[in-house]
């Protein structure tokens, strides 16, 4: 016992030894554009001038090194591009605490290993504002973090008309390099919200509010979208809009071009989609909500998403296999055509069915399933609304206490939490749909980046996203040529710090000394 003790604390003291050496190096630079100065060292006495001039003059990968941090003062910081090197631990470019920082635009090429939290990026920032992706993270590039930012192409979009949503909108963020995180942003008035056609994205808790095209886009294998909210989509075909707008859509392309390939393991998971929240919205379009019109899409979970749209396409499939469609709530804006909203699994544009797909305890205004092997269960077409929610005209689709969804659905491949986190089941059975009624004094759990899934059935990774193109659906369900476009992580989680890995280490310790020791951790 007494070797097994030495050998653990010999490992905690190993392991606490590396973490400060790799810690020992990272340092802390300031950037203040309106009272740096050219010949400042960085320090937050004495900080630089000009985040574009360090990258002129090679500071990161030399001066600037991994781990390290980067404040940025308030002030204009220009529309930076980061280029080359290979970060472990990431390079954090930041605002500091109670600075308001701005930025045209930001780019990494071939840049891995960086992370860019809580600036106001905006070509409205620029002295002469171009329209282009406000942040852009190209294929070269991997690893790269954004979070915490406010992304929009102008403040105020009341006074555009068709003209300006289409052409004077920025896109949002473009993910291309592998491994890549946007997290926790708000994105407003823009052309296209999160595209993503690098592998293994983690597009989590983003807002996405006032947008032309399509709110999220995912082209790449193993990719995780959720709770994510992507609402109020502006001008339509009508308008001169040659785009089907979307709030999620994707496609594969394939050696033969589009549809001929496959994307795999993409998880959409609690997101809430909504065509509009104004009835009385000028400008405005019917939003196809989930989209995926030209698959093959394999290994896919889609659960907890809540879609409100005024169009036929609700969550839509148009070649899936091995994959879950479980606990989502479809609903329309109104009563008046397009729509009814229907979640459809149907076969790929060539003709080849979908396969191995289940369809579980959802609620929809309507549903078209077919293929091999396609489960329908525990699923209820909606008639009724009021019967089901709380408020659904104010789109509050949380259930009511006596609601018909109510402990009715099947545990199998249920979620474990739902949209909101709260565990399932909190009554006799799992809920219908993407909440799970509970009393008051019932709150939420951290899911994690996996959480949520349940058990059995067709699976993804806990890690999607945009090129060009591709094909969306018209109105009578029937997919067009002039389509909506579709166009990686760590685990994504946020660094633990130094003082919480020991802590983890020492835990460890005590807990292979032998039960009834007192646990650090």
């Amino acid at each position: 016992m007494r070797q097994l003790q030495t050998r653990a604390f010999s490992f905690v003291a190993s392991t606490t030894i590396l973490l400060l050496a790799a810690s020992a190096h990272a340092a802390e630079f300031y950037v203040d554009p309106a009272n740096g100065s050219p010949d400042g060292d960085g320090s937050a006495a004495k900080p630089w001038q000009s985040l574009e001039q360090l990258i002129a003059d090679g500071a990161f990968g030399t001066t600037i090194k991994a781990g390290d941090t980067v404040w940025l003062r308030s002030g204009y910081h220009g529309a930076p591009v980061f280029k080359g090197g290979d970060y472990t631990p990431a390079i954090t470019i930041a605002a500091a605490p109670g600075e308001k920082p701005t930025a045209a635009s930001v780019a990494f090429k071939g840049a891995k290993g960086w992370t860019l939290r809580g600036l106001s990026i905006s070509p409205s920032h620029a002295p002469a504002p171009a329209v282009g992706d406000i942040v852009l993270i190209d294929p070269s590039s991997a690893r790269v973090t954004v979070e915490d930012n406010e992304i929009f192409s102008v403040a105020d979009s009341s006074s555009w008309g068709p003209d300006e949503w289409i052409n004077a909108a920025s896109s949002g963020i473009f993910v291309r390099g592998e491994g890549s995180v946007a997290r926790n942003n708000s994105l407003t008035n823009v052309r296209f919200g999160i595209s993503v056609d690098g592998k293994g994205a983690l597009v989590e808790k983003n807002r996405i509010v006032n947008f032309s095209a399509d709110g999220l886009r995912g082209l790449g294998d193993d990719g995780v979208f959720q709770y994510n909210l992507i609402k109020n989509v502006y001008v339509s075909q009508e308008d001169g809009d040659a785009n089907h707008d979307d709030g999620f859509q994707s496609w594969s392309v394939g050696a033969n071009g589009v549809g001929t390939g496959a994307v795999k393991n993409v998880t959409l998971r609690g997101n809430v989609f909504i065509n509009r929240e104004d009835p009385n919205q000028k400008l405005t379009n019917s939003m196809q909500g989930i989209g995926c019109f030209d698959g093959f899409f394999e290994g896919w979970v889609v659960e907890n998403n809540v879609v409100v749209t005024d169009h036929w396409h609700g969550i839509s499939f148009y070649g899936m296999r091995n994959s879950r469609i479980v606990n989502n709530t479809v609903i329309d804006v109104n009563d008046e055509s397009p729509g009814p909203p229907w979640i459809k699994v149907t076969a790929h544009k060539d003709g080849t069915a979908s396969q191995d797909v289940v369809v579980r305890n959802n609620l929809s205004t309507d549903f078209q399933l077919e293929g091999t092997n396609v489960t329908d269960d525990h699923n209820t077409k909606l008639t009724d609304l009021a019967a089901f929610f709380v408020a659904p005209a104010s789109f509050d689709l949380h259930l009511l206490p006596g609601s018909p969804a109510v402990d009715t659905g099947s545990p199998e491949m249920a979620p474990a939490l739902d949209i909101e986190g709260i565990p399932r089941p909190q009554g006799a059975g799992v809920d219908l749909g993407a909440y799970e009624w509970h009393e008051p004094d019932v709150g939420p759990v951290d899911g994690g980046i996996g959480g949520n899934g349940g058990e059995g059935g067709a699976g993804a990774s806990t890690t999607g996203t945009g090129g060009q193109g591709g094909s969306g659906g018209d109105e009578t369900g029937t997919p067009g040529a002039n389509g909506g476009c579709g166009c990686a992580i760590d685990e994504g989680r946020a660094p633990r710090p130094l003082w919480a890995l020991v802590g983890l280490a020492v835990g460890f310790a005590w807990r292979r000394r032998g039960r009834g020791k007192k646990r650090l951790v």
